[in-house]
């Protein structure tokens, strides 16, 4: 597959990475039903997603990223999720796995990942491997699923679990390129985001230089530039909520455009003239936004922090936490308004609208989203419960 994609102007150094999004979008719109039916993202879809390097949003220019800020993230991923969820979704996941073993790994791995154009990573946190120390580094073996970005990404990091120390958790993660990973082919057959090919996937006894291994604890030490992996979920909420919102953005757009000539069901006139459609646009809207905003802001306030060498204290996180639910929650509400206010047509597969919901549901069920956490939340507020809250 090519991956080159000819666009002077995604070319030039400073280039946002929205502006990247919105050269490409439209034709990832386009292709969104082929990639969902071919259950992957096409060829051109992938192209485009690479040669506007918007898999490696967070990284520094110096090492082939585009050294972007998390508040970039999160507009560059939500304009690709409008255009199409899968499509979003791979970014969220790709720039998660990449900011990961950017922080994690040394030079030399590094100049490998990277060292040789864009790049897309996949991954997981959940410790399934199974490592055996040898000579020169480890045998890793196991199974694994939600290989979310398989399809396109070149490699591949997987952690198993260390010994604690100090009665914290320990990982380590390996790093290998997905030459050694055995695909599970039509494993990944479900309601939607149907085109992200997260697939389940087998590594069996493959060797892992030490080079590409690292090691990291379950909570962070205060410095952000340090790998943990709450410090990574952390990092990885900006693309999760940009997700969301993407989604209940395209299907509001796609309301809209369709209500002024939509036939209402038993009654006169069209659907933009039903006082239901009218008032739910009003309010579905306006609590999208201001959600979007507040959230944004957040993820500000990290970017700062970030920058000047801190980590989000605990209320900064919660708030956070809280914010991304209040978002992603919204976004289902909007979607699941416009599905419900669309004309019958919306019931083809070829329906954008259907795509949106389906992908929405599909990608809520992810552990970010859970609501258990809101009541998590709810017991710290009522002073119930002041520990760590893990998610």
């Amino acid at each position: 597959m090519d991956n080159r994609f000819d666009n002077d102007a995604l070319a030039v150094n400073g280039t946002r990475p929205l502006d990247r999004a919105k050269a490409i979008s439209g034709l990832i719109s386009e292709e969104a039903l082929a990639s969902e039916r071919l259950g992957r993202l096409t060829d051109k879809v992938v192209a485009a997603l690479l040669g506007a390097n918007l898999f490696s949003i967070r990284l520094p220019r110096a090492e082939g990223g585009l050294g972007g800020t998390g508040v970039e993230l999160f507009e560059a991923t939500e304009e690709i999720a409008r255009a199409d969820g899968s499509a979003g979704w791979c970014m969220l996941i790709s720039n998660t796995g990449s900011t990961f073993v950017h922080i994690g790994a040394g030079a030399k791995a590094r100049g490998e990942v990277f060292g040789n154009g864009p790049v897309a990573c996949w991954g997981t946190l959940l410790p399934k491997a199974r490592s055996i120390a040898v000579e020169g580094g480890f045998r890793v073996s196991g199974d694994f699923s939600f290989g979310s970005s398989s399809s396109l990404a070149r490699w591949v990091v997987v952690a198993g679990p260390l010994a604690d120390r100090a009665g914290q958790q320990w990982f380590r993660a390996h790093l290998l390129p997905k030459d050694d990973v055995e695909i599970k082919e039509g494993s990944w057959d479900v309601m939607g985001l149907r085109a992200t090919a997260s697939i389940d996937y087998v590594i069996a006894d493959k060797f892992v230089p030490a080079h590409r291994t690292f090691e990291y604890p379950f909570l962070p030490d205060g410095n952000p530039r340090h790998v943990s992996a709450l410090g990574l979920l952390d990092l990885g909420r900006p693309g999760m909520a940009a997700f969301a919102s993407g989604i209940a953005r395209r299907a509001l757009d796609e309301l809209i455009a369709a209500a002024p000539k939509t036939k209402r069901l038993a009654a006169e006139g069209v659907q933009a003239e039903d006082h239901v459609v009218q008032f739910g646009i009003g309010e579905l809207e306006g609590r999208l936004h201001a959600a979007r905003r507040y959230y944004l802001d957040l993820v500000a306030a990290q970017d700062e922090a970030i920058a000047n060498g801190h980590e989000l204290d605990l209320d900064r996180r919660l708030d956070m936490m809280q914010a991304l639910q209040t978002l992603t929650r919204a976004a289902r509400d909007v979607t699941v308004f416009a599905f419900d206010n669309a004309g019958t047509t919306v019931v083809y597969a070829t329906n954008p609208l259907q795509r949106c919901l389906r992908d929405i549901f599909t990608g809520l069920k992810h552990a970010l989203a859970t609501p258990a956490i809101l009541g998590r939340i709810g017991k710290v507020r009522l002073g119930l419960d002041y520990g760590e809250i893990r998610l």
